[in-house]
Parts: structure tokens; C-alpha cells; sequence
């Protein structure tokens, strides 16, 4: 008897290995292909992978390649350029717009497909299906752009910031190359890789990051990317040269966007979600675009239990049927079948602390109450055994509360537990001097906050630039803090792209949309805020010179203010959904 996935009955799998597809510049990429047993053609589903066709990826976590293609799919895995099997430099700065478009055609073409074409993919693969949707493949019917951003490098935070740690993507991608095509590289460039990589805290010091060792290992064309982005941080036009911008305009298919709220790209994947219902470039887009976020962290696996926090049989992928989600979606878009997703709630929410999933019909929720939540203290919020607090309460005449943030040490972007993820302990970083902590009432009554939480602050600085940071936390009944995210503006664009410098004792009004999160608070648990001025180093550290970022060495204090009065009412607003449920 035929096996059955979701009612169906599963046809049996073939695998066609190194499949070519010609670029238009000549290079040749190969892709394995995941089939039916038989001559009948279906559409494809193609993924475009930096991290090896032929690892376990494409058979794991939610892609499983064999039961989609079991129910009746081509799964295209392709190393892109410059990986695996695949010829080229590996170049995340080149070709993807171009490489996707003629992937897309050329499969298209093939006998064993019927002319349908989607995408799907997380990380890389969701940044990879976005340049492609730009530019208009005909064949691409539908994407599924995963925990992924337009950026990509840096995704997490906003223009002019360089992420330091790019090196070490890099030279993994280089390390894997070496695999398939052995003596690319010189054994001294090897050697020099592996260093650099068991050596990375002392890298990541460098100063300037110009001429970070790591990203300078002659031999290693695939670093020239790390070198041009630097050199290029602020340059709209390289950016955009580069694909680095956003194009929800030019984006013509319906995209299903997923992510978790333990994912560092949680936020830039729901960014993308409300611009392709707003901005999208066909009624397709803006209209059929649709929003899962599970608990799940960065990740293929979408694991249900994180460090020890269960949330429960629906929590996993596999509990969710996020593969046959994926399937529904292609069965809709690419054969015209009536699916969960041909009409219904455009939005699948987790709610954490509650355990359950929930259909809401945007984001925000209309019903959502922005509650401001004022910072006050007496002598001194600095660390957690200030005393820093917020309450609805308006401030009154209040005195601020200074730091310094010294560029040689900055506050760090994790706990020294960075594979934890969101879920770290924050309370080790609460600890140093130059970080300003604000802790709310614990709650009486179970409190639900769906929606982004956003950080209004009004600060001085001493420095030409300088950066600032709104961190926020929940504070469990054991003590321990629990981050729900984290972001870092640039003073000299906090307008945007146009650097300005920054007049030292002036006070600037930021606002930060510092997290998003769907979570039920139970009596006991408590928010805060922490306000500092580094994540070092997923952010490359602001010198406060107002220099050029990346080609400096030396840096200077910034001695910072945060006003909380009545002229300065600095307050964290927080989404609180009334009656809960």
C-alpha cells in the first residue's frame, strides 16, 4: 500500500545528481534534483544554497526534499556560485539577481518540469529568493523568503553598521570549498583561515578593521567581498549596485515569510512581511502575502524545546506541519488547488507562555494598546542594582542618569554564551557600569504583549557620534532575564542615509523599535529596559569620532545622558493586548 503524507498518497523518489544550469556569463552551477519516479513533469520548488547541496540540510529540518517530492515536486537544491560543485567566486555582493533569474528560466526549460517554478529557503536561501523575485523571473510563481532580510550582510542592524564576525562566514564558505575543489587554496591561506577562526575574539579587536588579518588572507578571493563592504559601508551607490536595498516595489509574486521569535532576523523578516502587503509590486503581493512566527530560533531545524524552554507539541516544525505548510502554499500558487492559503487570516502567531498558535489578520493587531511605561530613578539606574524603574507614571522634575561608553570596551552583543541566542541570561551584561537598566512592576494578572515594543529616549553625548541601544528583557520569577531583542542606532544617521554629525550636549529624541514578540507575562514576571551603547561585536563599535567607519584605530570616551522629566518623558511602549486571549 502507498505511503500517505496529509491524506495523499507519496509517489517513490529518484534523484537526479549535478544537474548544470549556464549563467549568462558562462559559469555553470549544479544543482541536485529531488523527483517522482516517473517521465510525468511537475513544478519546481528551487532552493539556492551557499551551504552544500549535498549535506543533510536539504533532507532535514522543514525542507524535506524527499517528501515534497513525493508529493508530486522537482526540489531543486543549487550550490550558488562559488560553492560546492558550483563554479565562480562565491561573491554575496554579485550575481544574485542575475543567477536567480537564470536559474528560474533555465529549470523552467527542462523536460521534467512543467514551466511552474517556486522558491523557498531560509537565512542566505530566503536573501537569495528576494533578489531573484526582484528581478522578475517569468516562471517564478511563488517564494517563501525564511528569517531573512534585503541586506543580508548586515542584516541585523541598519546602513552604515558593519558587522565584524563577516569574516568568519566567509572563510567557513572558503573551508567548505576546499572539499570539492581541492588546491584553490594555498596550504599558508588554509592554515591562516582555521587561525582565524579558532582565534576570532582577538580579530575581532582589531583596530582598524581595514586591516583585520582575517579579512586580509591573499589567496582568498571570496574575502575581497568582506573588504568592498567595508570600504563601501555608506555608499548608497555601491549598495544599490550590490542589490543591498529593498525592492518590495519590483516584487510582482505572493511571498510566505516565516520566522521565530528566537530568530536574530525576527524582526527584518516581519519588516518584510508588512512592506510586501503594503508596498507590494502586483495586488498578488500586497493581497496573498502571508505571516507564520513559531518560537523557533535562526534556524532549519525549528527545534520546540530552546535551552530547556518547552513550548509544547505544537511548538516544533514538525509539530506545526511546517512541511506540509510549504506544501499547501505550492499546491495553491503552483497548481491551482484550494488550500489553507487560498483565503483566511494572512498570519499565524505563537503565542509563547501560552503554548498555542492563533490567526490574526494583521501587524499589528488592530485591538493593541500602546501603553507608554516612563523610566525613573532617584540616585542611579546604572546596572541592575540601580535604581531604575518603569511606571505609567509621567516623570516629574528628575535628575538623568549618565554612563560612559568606552570604545576599547564595549558592552558586548551576548552573555559569553552567543550559541543561546535570545535566550541568554541577561543579567551578566546588567552588571557593568556603562549599561542603564529600568525595571517595570512585575505583573499581577497573566499580560499579553503581541506586537513591536518600541523605546523612546531622549540623550545627550559628549562625542561628534556616538551609538545607543535599547535592549528588552523579561524578568522571570527565578531571576532570570530573558531578552527579547535588541537594537543599536547610529547617532550620525539618525535621520537617515545623510551623515550628520552630532553636537555634543544637545539632546536627541530616538526612537527605537527594539523587539517583537507575541508572549503571555505570568503573575511574577516583570519587563525591562536596558539602555547602553554597544553590541560588539555583531556591530562594529561607534569610536565617537565621527570618522570613517572600518579605517580608524583609536577612539574616545563618550560620556552619555538619558533624560527621563517632564520635558524629556523617555518611555518604553509596550504592546499590551487587552483582555489577553
Amino acid at each position: 500500500m502507498p505511503k500517505k503524507y496529509n491524506g495523499r498518497e507519496l509517489m517513490d523518489v529518484k534523484i537526479l545528481f549535478n544537474v548544470p544550469v549556464t549563467m549568462r556569463d558562462g559559469v555553470t552551477l549544479y544543482a541536485d534534483v529531488y523527483r517522482p519516479d516517473n517521465e510525468t513533469p511537475y513544478p519546481a520548488i528551487v532552493n539556492r544554497t551557499p551551504y552544500l547541496k549535498d549535506g543533510i540540510a536539504p533532507l532535514a529540518g522543514y525542507f524535506r526534499s524527499h517528501v515534497l517530492a513525493a508529493c508530486g515536486y522537482n526540489v531543486v537544491i543549487q550550490d550558488v556560485r562559488g560553492t560546492g560543485h558550483s563554479e565562480g567566486i562565491c561573491d554575496p555582493a554579485g550575481h544574485q539577481d542575475e543567477d536567480g533569474y537564470d536559474t528560474i528560466e533555465a529549470i523552467a526549460a527542462m523536460p521534467w518540469c512543467n514551466g511552474q517554478v517556486g522558491m523557498m529557503g531560509e537565512s542566505y536561501h530566503g536573501f537569495s529568493q528576494l533578489a531573484c523575485a526582484r528581478s522578475n523571473p517569468p516562471h517564478l510563481k511563488a517564494i517563501c523568503p525564511f528569517m531573512t532580510s534585503w541586506t543580508k550582510f548586515p542584516a541585523i542592524y541598519d546602513y552604515g553598521i558593519f558587522s565584524p564576525v563577516l569574516f568568519g562566514w566567509i572563510a567557513g564558505r572558503a573551508l567548505d570549498r576546499n572539499r570539492y575543489y581541492p588546491g584553490q587554496y594555498s596550504a599558508e591561506a588554509m592554515e591562516k583561515m582555521k587561525y582565524y577562526i579558532a582565534h576570532m575574539d582577538q580579530q575581532l579587536d582589531w583596530l582598524p578593521m581595514k586591516d583585520m588579518p582575517a579579512g586580509n588572507v591573499e589567496g582568498v578571493p571570496e574575502l575581497q567581498f568582506h573588504r568592498d563592504l567595508l570600504e563601501n559601508i555608506d555608499n548608497n551607490a555601491y549598495l544599490r549596485s550590490i542589490g543591498r536595498v529593498e525592492g518590495f516595489e519590483e516584487t510582482m509574486v505572493p511571498t510566505l515569510n516565516v520566522t521565530g521569535w528566537n530568530d536574530f532576523l525576527r524582526d527584518k523578516t516581519i519588516y518584510n512581511y508588512t512592506q510586501f502587503r503594503q508596498r507590494g509590486g502586483s495586488e498578488a503581493c500586497r493581497k496573498d502575502s502571508r505571516l507564520i512566527v513559531g518560537p523557533w530560533l535562526h534556524s532549519d531545524r525549528m527545534e520546540g524545546v530552546i535551552e530547556g524552554m518547552d513550548y509544547g507539541p505544537e511548538g516544533s516544525g514538525d509539530g506545526f506541519d511546517m512541511t506540509g505548510k510549504l506544501t499547501q502554499w505550492f499546491d495553491h500558487w503552483m497548481k491551482g488547488e484550494e488550500t489553507d492559503f487560498t483565503s483566511g487570516a494572512p498570519v499565524k502567531l505563537f503565542v509563547m507562555g501560552k503554548n498555542t498558535w492563533r490567526d490574526e489578520y494583521e501587524w499589528p493587531l488592530e485591538r493593541t494598546k500602546f501603553t507608554p511605561f516612563y523610566l525613573h530613578s532617584r540616585k542611579a539606574a546604572n546596572t541592575l542594582l540601580g535604581d531604575g524603574v518603569l511606571t505609567p507614571e509621567c516623570p516629574g522634575d528628575e535628575m538623568p542618569d549618565h554612563y560612559d561608553y568606552d570604545p576599547m570596551d564595549p558592552c558586548p552583543s551576548n552573555t559569553g554564551e552567543p550559541f543561546r541566542n535570545m535566550l541568554q541570561d541577561q543579567r551578566p551584561l546588567q552588571e557593568r557600569g556603562d549599561v542603564l537598566v529600568y525595571t517595570a512592576p512585575a505583573v499581577t494578572e497573566e499580560t499579553e504583549l503581541t506586537g513591536p515594543i518600541y523605546a523612546e529616549l531622549f540623550v545627550a553625548t559628549s562625542a561628534l557620534d556616538t551609538d545607543f541601544v535599547a535592549r528588552v528583557s523579561i524578568v522571570r520569577k527565578n531571576g532570570r532575564v530573558q531578552r527579547l531583542g535588541a537594537k543599536l542606532v547610529r547617532g550620525r544617521y539618525r535621520k537617515g542615509k545623510e551623515a550628520e554629525v552630532m553636537t555634543p550636549g544637545e539632546v536627541y529624541k530616538l526612537r527605537i523599535e527594539a523587539a517583537n514578540t507575541c508572549i503571555v507575562l505570568e503573575p511574577g514576571e516583570a519587563v525591562r529596559l536596558d539602555v547602553t551603547s554597544a553590541l560588539f561585536p555583531d556591530a562594529d563599535r561607534n569610536l565617537n569620532t565621527f570618522g570613517r567607519v572600518g579605517f580608524e584605530a583609536q577612539g574616545v570616551v563618550a560620556h552619555q545622558t538619558l533624560y527621563h522629566d517632564k520635558d524629556h518623558p523617555s518611555a518604553l511602549i509596550l504592546p499590551i493586548i487587552p483582555g489577553g486571549l
